[in-house]
């Protein structure tokens, strides 16, 4: 399973730290870095006016204010769960950050060896998170190798001239997996087969229109047949409730 797109926040008040951070960061394709702060209460500011945040970097001592395991305590408590790496030159103690739910703790100075541990510890983190968001599914696809998907990686499943292909957001793979095993698998996670040819994932779909089913931020279509039209719409619209 690839690693999920994390939007990553930074909390850090020194110049040479933050370009440190950004230099080694460049590193991971599946990080964008949304901003950096340099105090508790603009930390707290972004995350609760930024819902794409998913994830933070923190150092310990920031500027005038709150600490950041004060600030990220804070978030916590207002409801802002999100998955953190601390970067500090000051070792808290290990049970409090344990409660507070850091992922990992990266004393300065450190190496990009060590940093690379903790990015990957985060990543790993959140795939499981997701995993577990998704009720504990993978989709597996199999041609040359295998590999997994999550429900939400795929926007829907097609069968081309006996060829399997799965769509998902950032392109289409084949499997030797038929669409009726699929179909078998999927029923109770809201995929519908729309089509003879197409099982499609309810929750990717931004609308309808006449037989043509169209995805959020795709320009990807899918086919509606006319004796399952009835039957789809209901499903989708009890989803959208």
């Amino acid at each position: 399973m690839k690693n999920p797109q994390i939007n990553l926040l930074i909390a850090e008040d020194e110049p040479a730290q933050q370009e440190l951070l950004l230099m080694y960061l460049q590193a991971f394709d599946f990080i964008h870095v949304m901003d950096i702060v340099k105090t508790g209460d603009e930390l707290i500011q972004k995350v609760t006016t930024n819902p794409t945040v998913n994830a933070l970097l923190l150092d310990l001592k920031l500027g005038e204010g709150r600490s950041g395991l004060d600030s990220y305590s804070t978030l916590r408590f207002r409801g802002k769960n999100l998955p953190a790496i601390l970067v500090t030159g000051v070792i808290p103690e290990a049970s409090y950050t344990y409660d507070l739910g850091i992922i990992d703790i990266v004393e300065k100075p450190f190496t990009a060896y060590r940093f690379k541990q903790a990015i990957e510890k985060l990543g790993n983190h959140m795939k499981y998170q997701t995993f577990i968001e998704h009720g504990g599914l993978y989709i597996p696809i199999f041609h040359h190798d295998i590999q997994l998907l999550t429900p939400a990686d795929v926007l829907y499943i097609e069968s081309i001239n006996r060829t399997i292909q799965v769509h998902t957001a950032t392109g289409t793979v084949e499997t030797k997996i038929p669409l009726k095993v699929y179909e078998q698998y999927l029923q109770d996670h809201y995929f519908y087969p729309t089509h003879r040819s197409f099982l499609v994932n309810l929750k990717k779909i931004r609308t309808i229109a006449n037989s043509t089913i169209y995805f959020y931020n795709d320009q990807r279509t899918a086919l509606i047949a006319e004796d399952r039209a009835q039957e789809f719409a209901f499903y989708w619209e009890a989803l959208m409730k």
